[in-house]
């Protein structure tokens, strides 16, 4: 859009100015072309500051500007505070309605710990066991896909949609729309969907931040030979950032110029251990001299995956490879406590049914949910892991 208006503006320009030096236009014309000019790169300017820098929005995750009434989300706050507190939804607004869920790979401890924490609260809020439907998406982009239809045929009130293809997501909300059922986006968003999970710039930038004073500690970053950002890019851009804001709190500390140099990007895959190996196996054949290392992943299973690789290799040492995680799942709670990673940026999965359920229900009863629906975030460390996990 600013080029696009820049463009405009200069291309009038040079028009204009063309016709001053070769139509032989009178000194009034001159003036009233020089307001023209004036005038159009006042409008370009305006427009050029108005202009949505959509790379900043989507790095930021901002939510919408649009005015929203005061109050509007009242009913949806009502029934968080219930749900966090853990008790029956007043009136029990479930019952009697239907919610489909998909998850994005059953049997992986992020993803069962949300599973286990929607059928809590669905029960809290009054809704069936057998009115709350379920399909494991088995990080498969077709299965997924399939399993949306089957859900659609199902004809839920509303759909949790926990599926890591961005491609398909914009399908599925195709479907859905035009079927008039409401969908809320887990972790990888959906068009048209509300948002529920994490701001993955900010929980990537808070680790990197974790990453940087450990690099300080360390003696600053002359030490440091390589920072590897272990991404995802079928789930698109916002799920890019996931990464890319360790690397951008790396950036701000030391400036471009010494980072970009010493920074490896791999696709470490859907979030499972396998392809995440093999990349990892890539980046070390890339790095053979790299003794000290900073490295994140998007979440513990790719990490498990690249650890895995680094022990395979001979180079694995805890006190060179300095190594921040995403989310704190089951997984992840175990390498901080054997002493494999230094941190995780926890996500707090056993607690999304208390932002899903009520989100949903809110949605069935008629009433509007925020458009980001974003967890808490802390870096969980070996000095503070039993007090947010005791064992």
């Amino acid at each position: 859009m600013k080029k696009a208006v820049i463009s405009l503006a200069v291309i009038l320009v040079v028009a204009l100015i063309a016709t001053i030096s070769f139509s032989g236009c009178t000194e009034d014309q001159a003036s009233a072309v020089s307001a023209a000019v004036e005038s159009a790169l006042e409008s370009a300017a305006a427009e050029t500051t108005a202009a949505p820098a959509e790379t900043t929005a989507a790095a930021a995750e901002t939510e919408t500007t649009e005015a929203v009434p005061e109050g509007a989300y009242d009913y949806y706050e009502m029934l968080r505070e219930v749900a966090k507190a853990g008790e029956a939804y007043p009136d029990a607004p479930a019952t009697g309605k239907t919610l489909a869920f998909t998850n994005i790979m059953g049997g992986i401890p992020f993803c069962e710990a949300v599973w286990s924490d929607v059928q809590k609260q669905w029960a809290l809020a009054g809704g069936a066991p057998e009115d709350l439907y379920y399909a494991d998406n088995q990080y498969d982009a077709t299965i997924g896909l399939k399993n949306a239809d089957i859900m659609l045929a199902k004809n839920p009130d509303v759909l949790i949609n926990f599926q890591f293809d961005a491609k398909v997501n914009s399908i599925i909300s195709t479907k859905f729309s035009m079927a008039g059922i409401p969908i809320i986006a887990v972790d990888v968003p959906t068009p048209n969907a509300p948002f529920m999970g994490v701001n993955n710039f900010y929980v990537s930038y808070l680790g990197g931040q974790y990453a940087v004073e450990a690099v300080e500690a360390m003696g600053g970053i002359d030490m440091l030979d390589a920072i590897v950002l272990m991404q995802f890019p079928a789930g698109g851009e916002v799920l890019m950032l996931r990464s890319e804001g360790f690397y951008q709190a790396f950036v701000d500390k030391y400036g471009a110029e010494v980072i970009d140099p010493i920074t490896y990007r791999a696709d470490g895959g859907a979030g499972e251990a396998e392809q995440a190996n093999k990349a990892m196996t890539d980046i070390l054949s890339t790095i053979p001299d790299a003794e000290y290392v900073a490295m994140t992943s998007i979440n513990e299973q790719t990490m498990s995956g690249c650890i895995a690789a680094i022990e395979t290799a001979g180079r694995w040492d805890p006190e060179k490879w300095f190594i921040v995680t995403m989310g704190c799942d089951d997984v992840g709670k175990q390498q901080i406590r054997d002493g494999q990673t230094d941190g995780s940026v926890a996500f707090f999965p056993e607690k999304y049914g208390e932002y899903l359920v009520p989100a949903a229900v809110a949605l069935m009863q008629g009433e509007v949910v925020p458009p980001f629906l974003y967890v808490e975030n802390v870096v969980i460390n070996k000095d503070n892991i039993d007090e947010w996990y005791p064992e």
